[in-house]
């Protein structure tokens, strides 16, 4: 993986990070307002630091993450509406049972329907799935698909890292 990745935020349950044009969030534990929050605000400034590059974000939820109250639910759905004008995709890809992603769907179809705009989510069945949509607006250097799952692999190990006693 020839581009970096740029670790905004690592908690135990939480993580941002920042790769090639990809603003990436990592789920384990529960949504927070504060995290929401953060979100909003780093990915505000990854868009201006990007310039007219292509953006988007991938949103990955794991099997561990419980789902959102619905404060964090209208955080979470402001967030994203924020950003979505200045955003290609906006990927969540909702990691675990068939049974756990219909639950992520339904929680995105609402952060949706609370949108002010037009805000339009997609979701993944994969990381393979994510990284094919994502890939032909990434630069030559990132490495395309492999990359990115390189990327959201380190990000991955740096927060079990820092689980770990």
């Amino acid at each position: 993986m020839s581009e970096q990745l740029n670790v905004h935020i690592i908690e135990p349950g939480y993580g941002i990070a920042a790769w090639d044009r990809v603003l990436i969030q990592l789920w384990r534990g529960p949504a927070t307002l504060d995290a929401a929050a953060r979100w909003l605000k780093i990915g505000k400034a990854f868009v201006l630091e990007k310039g007219q590059s292509i953006c988007s974000s991938l949103s990955i939820v794991e099997s561990s993450s419980p789902p959102p109250s619905d404060k964090v639910r209208l955080a979470l759905s402001a967030s994203f509406d924020a950003l979505s004008a200045s955003m290609r995709h906006q990927i969540v890809l909702a990691e675990g049972s068939v049974a756990r992603s219909a639950l992520v769907r339904g929680v995105g179809l609402t952060l949706s329907n609370f949108s002010s705009s037009s805000l339009f989510l997609k979701f993944a069945v994969s990381l393979d799935e994510a990284a094919m949509t994502l890939a032909p607006d990434l630069s030559p250097a990132a490495g395309g698909e492999m990359g990115l799952k390189g990327a959201v692999r380190e990000l991955r190990t740096r927060m079990s890292d820092i689980a770990r006693p």
